[in-house]
């Protein structure tokens, strides 16, 4: 036969779950037998009966907790010291001690299910009702809606109703678990199978397959979800919870309301009756202020006396009302009111100093109470103030709720929620509106939650709603349910707020017809008083002058704070809306509407740029429509998502698919979507955040037409700065006194040190000492009063040492932001002197590393603004709007679908070797037109577009700059200074007192004084650099320069040199462009005359354009800082001739020539420096004396470097003025100055010589390595510029490389003007006449001798 149990013993883990459940009731069940037979059989003595008795007590009387154990403690004390029942009693105290933990433990459970159980009730049914959705589990969800909406009209349920209603869902609740256990025998999954219409319909799911065969195994039914699972589980845990929570209610009824009965017989007719309940009832009255009493108002329901089911004492306490019903519900007393006034008697009586003797008794037991109370009820009253500060806001989750329901989950249900958040948000009083629309949140959101819940049935038979309805997870019911929280807060808040301004409204109401009565109660009043009464009401004065100055100080901390947040929002909330731009622009693919943004955001800073008090004119009208556009976006890629809109909009506008989504219509994933709806949703919020709440301040701020005085500004005013940090540091650490305003005296820090000592010394503490020595005469208080004071002492001590840190630490604070203030101000005058020359290098230096023909209009126009000041401001509003042209031009062209037109030639109709030909850009690679242009696609476009933001945002923040110091200067009262200078009060007469005003004003003047020198040797650099045609042309301007010799004559053709430096830039731009590549056709580079034979090397040396060899735009940035260099010059030609200028900085009119130093040297207008009386007179005394000999020491070294024709004439000019060096000296200077110009033009002309030279050198190097070996000796040809294409290494001609260049003779150059301008200072006046005084005193030293 069959045996069953093989099975079980071959299926172990079954076989343990069938057996073990019995063996471990089995064995609970025999112990908990045991030990109630041993507990009712021992014998007990009198002593250990009472405590079983009182054990008893304890486990029927659960009101009486507390009582209990402290009886069955005391029980345990008395146990411990008697005599012969050690064992017996050390057994009971084992009991008791379980006992009393299981009680504890019970009690803790039990306020939490009677405090809390509405609430865990509410969330179970939802839980229960939304995790398999179906006819049954309806029954929960719906009710869970209908407690939740009832909840949000402020309507508070009978608590019998509410007892009722858990007791008919416990009975439900049982029958749907016992209707699921049932199911999950196999017996009734054959007569309903489990896919039958009515077991999908009431959700009863097979979550167990059974066996008649197999009754032991348990087999999960893989086809289910985890929330099939979970949804007995959660049917489990809501009734036990519902088992739990009617279980107390039926246990606590009535000893509760006798409870409550008899306090409040207590209260009302005895005022002598010191109960513990009093007591906490008047300290609960006293210490809640008013906001936490709104705060359990609000949260939780009305307590009733009557209602004996509630455990909890709801809202505020019956005892404060039975004491003070005359005062109405939110206008509590406050603290020390409760014990002062005679108003809290609670009855009249004859004898007052008895009751009065009362209530300071009483004041004596609360105050320790009270100030080990006082910081928890702060933190309280900090933490109700941040609840109703959100429940206000409210609002703005409700809002932000719909437009993520409406993101999340798409619709035509759901996009009526956007539509109605977007209009809410445009609103300026949104709040209002959103507060009054909350009913029909409420409404809409239910209904969208009952429909969703009917479509999640698992019945097939309900078909989805294309766009309306569809099938969704519980998950997903879940989140919408959290959408309409936040629905059902804002009508709580809003009813709410009603229901307070209602009871306000009445409140002045009574308080206008209740003021005679007052008045004639208080003359009633001042006749009755006795003689204490009136210090009783000074104190009560005082106390509430005291609460009401801590109230406005934590009012006046919140208010700057928020004033400080509120200013920086207003200052920077506009730079976040600009960066919105960039991230809606540039997030994912590139399409049409995406490019409209940017197209806006340019347009608002060109004008900017351009006109600001235009800009400021539209800029209101400019967030209005970016907020309207946005939200076209928003409803144009959401409607498109539905299943019918794609082929709407092909028929409507005729565009093909590919054409709709280069607009941004595309039908997106639900991750895509999201994204592509949650940015420009954030970026609406965030520019209607702005429109709202900061654009008018803002336009306030920015106006320079009405600019504020410093003294009236509420934002930059150090005095109100020095106020606030000194409130939130007084709030901090001294909550009884203030600090000095140490910041606006402006002490020293050994004055202020002094202070803070002084203030130490007088501290409170030593006064309270000498008080009470004072009042140490009485004999019987005298010991006491010294013990009090010496304690007193001790933390005053502590106290004011502390005070002493905080006190240096807010001085160091506000100097530090002293400093901090004068390091910006410094910042922007150092931006505000260099900006010009930071935008103009960075906009070269872009057209340069991206040569095109777009560019070419930021080249000329930089290339003539910068020697011509006047066209700067120009300049740079052309250039902001032909970068926002391109930047757009560039977005476009990544639209388009073909790649360009491509042109290869057929043959080869040059005389261009093929191996050439393939370098040729025309040869190479299929090339794209376009690029001549200046456009090419790039799939990171914003690094494409990386160097036109950065000109964009550079040129604002120039403009910027110049606003910015126009408004400072406004504010402060102040003109710009006449010269352009980091160190304001250093001048010309500061150059001669010591080495530090010297370097700051040569920092301050430097290129005042050398500026035309440093342009010499920018040409010089050019020169040394390119090694090329128009380097030559560079020489000869030069030549031509120099030529004139003296600085009024350079000064006037100075203009002429800076006008063809800008055109020579602005032409070889050009060259560097060429010609566009689609005109060519088969041909290479076209030769320039026929027949000539024109290399690589040649091309690259004339500067040609060519597709072999382009033409290298870096030399470019050569000659732009010449030109840079020239402009500055130019400026100082033109301050040379201000007097303001000249006083400062010291004229640059050179020296008469035919000046004698020996006669001249008492007239000189500098002082003397030859007896070294400083460090600098020490520096002078080597600068002007001996660096004649160190020039001409490295002239020897230049012309001894190399062999070559043009170094013999350094070393012939270096032993002339080594021979006749000391004489020269001491002719006049008109002489020197000849002598050192001739070696100056040398020099010149050797580095012009070298420059024509290599064409040779670099052009024609590999015919003169052939056939003129002994010219490139001679000369030392060679060719010092990368790129060239140098011949092979032949031993019979080697190349002097190292010997080439003009690199010495740059340096001589630089030392020979620095000569020129020592000959030509009055310091070298004193250098003259000493050495004739030395001269004349060795000559009558010689007479003597002789």
């Amino acid at each position: 036969g069959h045996n069953p149990s093989l099975p079980i013993l071959a299926d172990a883990g079954n076989g343990i779950r069938v057996f073990v459940p019995d063996i471990g009731m089995f064995i609970a069940s025999l112990t908990i037998w045991l030990v109630c037979r041993n507990i009712v059989q021992k014998p007990v003595t009198e002593e250990a009966a009472q405590y079983n008795l009182e054990f008893e007590n304890e486990e029927l009387a659960a009101g009486e907790k507390a009582d209990s154990e402290d009886a069955l403690m005391d029980g345990d004390a008395d146990g411990d010291g008697a005599e012969g029942e050690l064992e017996e009693s050390a057994k009971l105290k084992m009991f008791r001690r379980v006992a009393s933990v299981a009680s504890k433990l019970k009690e803790f459970i039990g306020n939490m299910i009677t405090t809390a159980g509405k609430v865990v009730v509410t969330v179970l049914l939802g839980s229960s009702g939304m995790m398999l959705p179906s006819l049954t589990s309806a029954v929960y969800f719906f009710v869970f809606l209908g407690l939740c909406t009832w909840w949000s009209w402020c309507r508070t349920f009978d608590p019998l109703l509410f007892s009722c209603l858990c007791v008919l869902l416990a009975i439900f609740t049982a029958g749907h678990l016992i209707g699921l256990y049932l199911y999950q025998f196999q017996f009734f999954q054959e007569a309903v199978p489990p896919n039958d219409y009515y077991a999908r319909l009431f959700g009863i799911k097979s979550v167990i397959q059974t066996d008649c065969s197999s009754t032991w195994k348990i087999v999960v039914n893989p086809e289910l979800s985890w929330y099939h699972h979970a949804n007995p589980i959660l049917l489990l845990v809501m009734y036990y919870t519902l088992a739990t929570l009617i279980r107390i209610w039926l246990q606590e009824p009535l000893v509760q309301d006798e409870k409550t009965k008899e306090e409040d017989r207590s209260l009302v007719c005895s005022s002598n009756q010191k109960t513990a309940e009093r007591k906490r009832s008047l300290w609960y009255a006293a210490q809640y202020p008013t906001d936490e009493r709104k705060l359990l108002s609000m949260t939780q329901d009305d307590y009733k006396p009557s209602d004996g089911l509630l455990v909890t004492v709801n809202g505020n306490p019956v005892d404060y009302h039975t004491i003070h019903p005359s005062l109405p519900l939110e206008n509590g007393p406050a603290k020390t009111d409760l014990y002062s006034t005679p108003q809290y008697r609670w009855e009249p009586s004859e004898d007052s100093t008895e009751k009065k003797e009362e209530e300071e008794d009483e004041k004596e037991e609360f105050e320790e109470e009270r100030i080990q109370e006082e910081k928890r009820s702060v933190k309280v009253h900090a933490m109700v103030s941040v609840f109703q500060f959100i429940m206000k806001q409210s609002y703005i989750c409700a809002l932000i709720a719909m437009m993520a329901w409406s993101i999340t989950y798409h619709s035509w249900l759901t996009f009526v929620l956007l539509i109605w958040s977007c209009a809410l948000w445009m609103i300026r009083n949104r709040r209002k509106y959103a507060m009054i629309s909350s009913p029909f949140m409420v409404v809409y959101g239910n209904l969208l939650l009952v429909l969703q819940y009917i479509w999640s049935f698992e019945l097939p038979e309900i078909k989805k709603v294309p766009g309306f309805l569809e099938k969704k997870e519980p998950g997903e019911l879940a989140s919408k349910i959290l959408f309409t929280i936040t629905f059902w807060l804002l009508l709580r808040q809003h009813l709410t707020e009603q229901k307070a301004l209602q009871e306000k409204e009445a409140l002045l109401s009574e308080v206008k017809i209740g003021s005679q009565e007052n008045e004639e109660k208080d003359e009633d009043l001042q006749d009755i008083q006795v003689e204490g009464e009136p210090k009783e009401k000074e104190e009560e004065e005082e106390a509430q002058e005291e609460e009401q100055e801590d109230e406005d100080e934590d009012q006046d901390i919140m208010k700057v704070l928020g004033n400080l947040v509120v200013a920086m929002f207003i200052k920077y909330w506009i730079y976040v809306c600009g960066g919105m731009f960039f991230f809606v622009s540039f997030e994912g693919k590139i399409v049409m509407y995406k490019i409209i943004y940017m197209v806006l955001f340019l347009f608002c800073v060109a004008l900017y740029q351009v006109h600001y008090e235009w800009w400021r004119k539209i800029l209101k009208y400019f967030w209005m429509s970016v907020v309207i556009y946005t939200m076209l976006v928003l409803i144009f890629i959401y409607t498109y998502q539905f299943e019918n809109f794609p082929g709407l909009w092909q028929n409507m506008t005729g565009l093909k698919k590919e054409k709709l989504e280069d607009l941004g219509l595309k039908q997106f994933t639900v991750a895509e979507l999201f994204t592509r709806i949650f940015i420009p949703t954030s970026f609406l919020l965030v520019c209607i955040l702005h429109l709202h709440y900061f654009h008018d301040r803002f336009l306030e701020l920015t106006d320079l037409k009405s600019i504020p005085r410093k003294e009236d500004n509420t934002i930059y005013s150090h005095a109100k700065v020095n106020g606030r940090v000194y409130l939130i540091i007084n709030r901090l650490a001294h909550p009884e006194g203030s600090l000095p305003d140490l910041a606006v005296m402006h002490l020293t820090g050994k004055k202020l040190a002094q202070l803070v000592d002084e203030k130490t010394d007088g501290s409170p503490g030593k006064a309270e000492k000498g008080e009470l020595e004072g009042g140490s005469e009485e004999p019987e208080e005298g010991e006491d009063e010294e013990e009090e004071s010496e304690e007193e002492e001790e933390m005053s001590d502590l106290r004011n040492k502390w005070h002493l840190v905080i006190d240096r630490l807010t001085v160091l604070f506000l100097k530090s932001l002293e400093h901090f203030h004068k390091l910006q101000v410094f910042t922007w005058w150092i931006l505000e002197l260099h900006i010009i020359k930071i935008v103009s290098s960075y906009i070269i230096w872009v057209s340069v590393k991206e040569v095109s023909l777009f560019n070419y209009v930021f080249l000329i126009s930089w290339a003539f603004a910068l020697p011509y000041a006047k066209l700067r401001r120009v300049a740079s509003s052309i250039c902001t709007v032909w970068t926002c042209v391109i930047i757009v031009c560039k977005m476009l062209y990544q639209l388009l679908t073909g790649d360009g037109e491509n042109r290869m030639p057929n043959e080869n109709q040059t005389n261009i070797p093929l191996q050439d030909l393939n370098k040729s850009l025309l040869y190479s690679a299929p090339i794209d037109p376009t690029e001549w242009v200046g456009l090419r696609k790039s799939s990171p476009l914003l690094v494409y577009l990386r160097n036109n933001l950065l000109m964009l945002a550079i040129l604002a923040f120039e403009v910027t700059i110049y606003r910015h110091q126009e408004y400072y200067r406004g504010r402060n009262n102040l003109t710009a200074p006449v010269s352009k200078t980091i160190f304001h009060d250093i001048t010309r007469m500061h150059l001669d007192d010591g080495l530090i005003n010297c370097a700051k004003y040569f920092i301050n003047y430097f290129f005042y004084k050398f500026g035309l020198e440093t342009c010499f040797l920018m040409s010089v650099n050019v020169i040394g650099q390119r090694m090329d045609f128009y380097a030559m042309i560079h020489a000869c301007w030069l030549i031509a320069v120099l030529y004139r010799r003296r600085r009024k004559a350079i000064a006037e053709v100075w203009p002429k040199y800076c006008c063809f430096l800008a055109c020579i830039i602005t032409f070889q731009y050009f060259i560097c462009i060429g010609i566009p590549p689609a005109p060519c056709r088969g041909e290479g580079t076209p030769p320039l005359f026929k027949g000539a034979d024109f290399n690589d090397n040649i091309i690259k040396w004339l500067y040609f354009p060519d597709f072999i060899v382009r033409p290298n735009p870096v030399f470019l940035v050569y000659d732009f800082m010449l030109l840079l260099c020239a402009s500055l010059q130019r400026q100082i030609f033109e301050d040379e001739n201000k007097a303001a200028v000249r006083i400062m900085a010291g004229d640059n009119v050179e020296i008469c020539m035919n000046l004698d130093a020996a006669s001249f040297s008492q007239h000189n207008p500098v002082p003397d420096f030859i007896h070294c009386r400083s460090y600098l007179d020490m520096s002078k005394v080597i600068i002007f004396s001996y660096l004649f000999w160190f020039v001409l020491t490295i002239i020897f070294i230049t012309g001894t470097t190399r062999i070559s024709i043009f170094c013999m004439g350094y070393l012939v000019a270096c032993f002339y003025f080594l021979l006749f060096g000391g004489d020269l000296l001491l002719k006049p200077i008109k002489s020197i100055l000849r002598y050192w110009d001739w070696l100056i033009a040398y020099n010149v002309f050797v580095i012009t010589m070298k420059n024509i030279l290599s064409i040779g050198a670099c052009g024609y190097i590999g015919t003169l390595v052939k056939k003129s070996c002994w010219l490139i000796q001679a000369f030392s040809l060679a060719c010092t510029v990368k790129g060239y294409t140098m011949p092979e290494d032949d031993s019979s001609c080697r190349l002097p490389s190292g010997e080439a260049g003009i690199i010495w003779d740059s340096i001589c150059f630089a030392f020979l003007l620095l000569q020129r301008r020592v000959f030509m200072s009055y310091y070298f006046l004193h250098v003259v006449a000493d050495i004739k005084a030395s001269q004349i005193l060795a000559s009558r030293w010689v007479r003597q001798l002789i």
